[in-house]
């Protein structure tokens, strides 16, 4: 039992390790949610997501495994109660940053998640796993058909999903928002006015219509956006025309993405995903500005 618990735990904080590492931004971002302040945010997500490819490689080989499974309690545990934190401050949802994932999930959830993941870790710890199991011959002959069970399955499964992959493809809109460089405010430059801009942080202005369609699609994952992550200011076509012609918006839904009062990104958007690509350029763009 104590080397499934390791091996498990091992796979996990490598995991959400290697995916905090591979979306370094993003996650810098949702460190800010948790109030985190902007000069700590980067660091912090370097320092969080290499503790945990650290924990996870100790863990798989084994290496000092008590205080190693101590510290992953620790950091689980810690993960939960500033989830719990932002569920009592009125947020049902939220992103974590775990395991590449870009949506926000239920809170609770996340809880639980984290509470389960320090329990787990805690009882390695404490040797309670550390049990006697069935003779290793035994063992490795039920892992072996396990296994074999495994491939087959997963031999189906493929065969079974190649046939779809073009049919996906054809359904899937394209990622990447339509950015045109003489359309809209420019890149690099200081936002034009609007009196609900801070220019300090995170901005996102969307322009939207009440008849577009798109812009219904959209809608919940904004308001989500603005109260998980970070602020989103909306500009109505019908009440506010002369704001869409100071920010040259070319049609709706039109999302422009600012950092510290400066356009970083921009782009008319049909779905999430594309409204995530706004996101990563501008804060790649931001990276490289900086």
């Amino acid at each position: 039992m104590e080397l499934a618990l390791r091996l498990t735990l091992a796979v996990v904080f490598a995991w959400a390790g290697i995916a905090k590492l591979a979306t370094l931004n993003r996650f810098a971002m949702v460190l800010g949610t948790h109030g985190v302040p902007r000069s700590a945010r980067r660091p912090g997500a370097v320092l969080l997501a290499t503790a945990e490819i650290v924990i996870g490689a100790l863990l798989g080989a084994g290496v000092a495994l008590r205080p190693t499974a101590i510290a992953a309690a620790g950091l689980s545990a810690l993960f939960a109660l500033a989830l719990v934190r932002t569920r009592l401050r009125g947020n049902t949802r939220s992103t974590c940053g775990c395991f590449g994932g870009r949506r926000a999930t239920n809170t609770n959830l996340l809880v639980i998640r984290g509470g389960v993941i320090a329990a787990a870790s805690a009882l390695l710890a404490s040797g309670v796993a550390n049990v006697s199991g069935p003779r290793p011959e035994t063992l490795r002959s039920a892992v072996l058909a396990v296994l074999g069970i495994l491939v087959i399955g997963l031999a189906l499964a493929v065969v079974a999903l190649f046939r779809q992959v073009g049919v996906l493809s054809l359904r899937l809109t394209p990622q990447t928002a339509l950015e045109l460089l003489d359309e809209g405010p420019a890149i690099g430059e200081p936002a034009p006015m609007l009196p609900e801009l801070t220019r300090m942080g995170q901005e996102l202005v969307a322009f939207v219509s009440l008849n577009c369609k798109m812009c219904l699609d959209v809608l919940p994952g904004l308001r989500a956006l603005d109260r998980d992550t970070l602020p989103v200011h909306w500009v109505r076509e019908d009440t506010e025309e002369e704001v869409f012609a100071d920010w040259a918006v070319p049609g709706t839904p039109y999302v422009v993405y600012i950092v510290d009062g400066v356009v970083r990104s921009k782009g008319l958007v049909n779905t999430l995903e594309q409204i995530d690509w706004v996101l990563d350029q501008g804060a790649e763009r931001q990276r490289i500005a900086a």
